[in-house]
């Protein structure tokens, strides 16, 4: 508890750092330059009668300086110069109608501009330009090198190009200089072939001082690793920082208001697992969501604000434009998790739900949702709310089972598997077999083999036991009835008759070459572990019962009989009571 609420208030204290202080002491000298313009432009109550005063000072000396030009404007007889004349005096009567309006604006207060711009039209195209100016300017300023050396390269073809054609015109021109007769024609040759020389030569001379820029470029040029560093050092140093301090005042107080309700949630009662929440609450804990993305993002812009740095500015204005703008593709999927978290929709709080094969029960719809299992290992899930859009939910019983088995229960898989569970989890159940061995099934799997589960309720082991046809006399109502007290004894000795539920021994069938009985014991399934004990124990009393009264144990043979022969049965069926 010490901890969280040291946690909180250590976040606080940053949270107003961040937010309040960093405007004014690490983003103030970014700025400097700018703050000092507006201090000078925004006289204080002290200075305020001096600034007014060198105002009216500045106005006289204009308007006296607008008094001579006028005057210079009349005595002027050539146009050029009254024209001249006449730009001067409109910039200066421009400059005394700003000095009026500073005048106005200082002692009034308000920017006497705003009483003309009531019917204003605005230019979006402008407007527009002005907002991407800043950032265009910073794209040309990370680009610029690059630039320079392909205007460079440029200018280098350029100039080859032009001095082969020069070269190509001077070597035609001195062609016809060669064939031509007439002293007239020559001397216009001569003429034009000097000053093509000329043109040569200059351009050569301007190729050798663009190739020697273009030289010092590349020398300069550092390598790929050195410029990506002194890049991102650049960056840090003045936008980096204040994209660090506004994106610092984001988490902070997006953490600080998360962490806030958390401690309600844990101080109440809705911290609770399965806590009923009415409809009025879980609208306030999506205002409040609202609110915390809001408030966050306001403390992000603000810092972008006082800092001054209108391009990362205008950059995060564009780029909230951008998801406003795709937010119309996904607002139906928002409206459908707004439902789920007022618990309005198909999946409400504290129902059953089935979500990849297995039941699971909604404890809490938040952002992130919680499923929970109880008959599983690691049956806790957390789930983005999202991920329920589509699942439908429904009431569940008391004592509905959430999964077939429990660890340590004895299972018979339709695989013809049987083992106990040594653990079962969301993804994987693993069997301990009858030969210690185990196996691992996929939980889906697993189901999909229709477990048999002998420790739920109870369970029943039948074995079929064949007597000789000496004893068919019996077979029918003596031998069961003592068999069955021998069966009750021996279980009574190991320690099975206190889970004994059912024991019967009944005569089921007359075979080839035996007379069958069926010996079946139902257990309480606390003694699902000895199941196969069990099974053997059923043979063992057979046996065991056949020898001690002498009941021929038949096994497959050829027998002759005689008609006049009379044979004694060998079979000695004792008393009841016995």
């Amino acid at each position: 508890m010490l901890h969280s609420t040291a946690r909180v208030l250590l976040l606080f204290f940053f949270t107003g750092y961040f937010v309040f202080f960093l405007p004014s002491t690490c983003l103030l000298p970014l700025q400097s330059q700018a703050n000092a313009e507006i201090t000078q432009s925004t006289p204080t109550s002290s200075t305020k009668n001096d600034t007014l005063e060198q105002i009216i000072q500045a106005k006289q000396t204009l308007q006296e300086k607008l008094a001579e030009e006028e005057k210079k404007l009349k005595k002027e007889k050539s146009d050029s110069q009254q024209e001249e004349l006449r730009g001067q005096i409109q910039e200066i009567n421009s400059r005394i109608q700003a000095l009026k309006s500073d005048f106005e604006s200082i002692v009034s207060g308000v920017d006497p501009a705003e009483f003309s711009a009531v019917d204003e039209t605005i230019d979006w195209q402008q407007e527009l330009k002005e907002l991407l100016s800043p950032i265009l300017e910073e794209m040309k300023k990370m680009t610029a090198r690059p630039r320079e050396l392909e205007l460079l390269r440029k200018q280098v073809g350029q100039y080859q190009k032009r001095m082969a054609l020069t070269e190509s015109a001077m070597k035609n021109i001195q062609d016809h200089l060669d064939r031509a007769t007439s002293e007239g024609v020559k001397k216009e040759l001569n003429g034009l072939i000097l000053s093509r020389r000329q043109r040569y030569d200059e351009l050569k001379a301007r190729l050798a001082a663009v190739q020697q820029q273009l030289k010092e470029k590349e020398l300069s040029r550092s390598s790929i690793f050195h410029s990506i560093r002194s890049i991102f050092r650049n960056f840090f140093k003045s936008r980096g920082l204040n994209l660090l301090f506004a994106l610092s005042a984001f988490f902070i107080i997006f953490l600080l208001l998360r962490e806030i309700q958390r401690l309600a949630h844990r101080k109440t009662r809705l911290g609770r697992l399965g806590e009923h929440r009415s409809f009025m609450l879980r609208l306030a804990l999506i205002v409040y969501y609202l609110l915390t993305f809001l408030i966050s993002l306001s403390a992000f812009l603000l810092v972008l604000y006082f800092s001054g740095d209108w391009v990362l500015l205008g950059l995060a204005f564009f780029f909230l434009f951008g998801v406003a703008w795709t937010s119309k593709q996904t607002l139906p999927k928002f409206w459908e998790q707004a439902k789920l978290l007022l618990n309005l929709s198909t999946v409400r709080e504290g129902e059953r739900i089935v979500y990849q094969g297995l039941p699971w029960r909604v404890m809490a719809l938040n952002l992130y949702t919680r499923l929970h299992n109880p008959e599983l290992r690691g049956g806790m899930i957390r789930l983005p709310l999202s991920a329920l859009i589509g699942v439908e939910s429904r009431p569940f019983y008391t004592n509905e089972p959430w999964f077939p088995t429990k660890t340590g229960d004895l299972v018979h898989l339709s695989d013809g598997t049987i083992g106990t569970i040594a653990l079962q989890t969301p993804e994987q159940v693993i069997l301990d077999t009858r030969g210690g061995a185990q196996k691992t099934y996929a939980t889906l799997t697993f189901l999909g083999l229709n477990p048999i589960n002998y420790s739920v309720n109870s369970f029943a082991v039948f074995t079929d036991f064949g007597i000789d046809y000496a004893c068919q006399q019996d077979i029918v109502h003596n031998i069961p009835d003592i068999l069955h007290k021998h069966v009750m004894s021996i279980l009574e000795e190991r320690g099975y008759a206190a889970d004994l539920i059912e024991l019967v021994v009944e005569f089921k069938e007359a075979a080839a070459s035996s007379l069958n009985l069926l010996i079946f014991a139902k257990f309480k399934g606390e003694q699902a572990v000895n199941y196969f004990p069990l099974c053997r124990l059923l043979q063992q009393a057979g046996v065991d019962a056949c020898t001690k009264y002498n009941w021929g144990i038949p096994f497959t043979q050829i027998t002759l009989h005689q008609a006049e022969e009379k044979k004694e049965s060998s079979c000695r069926t004792p008393d009841i009571e016995e």
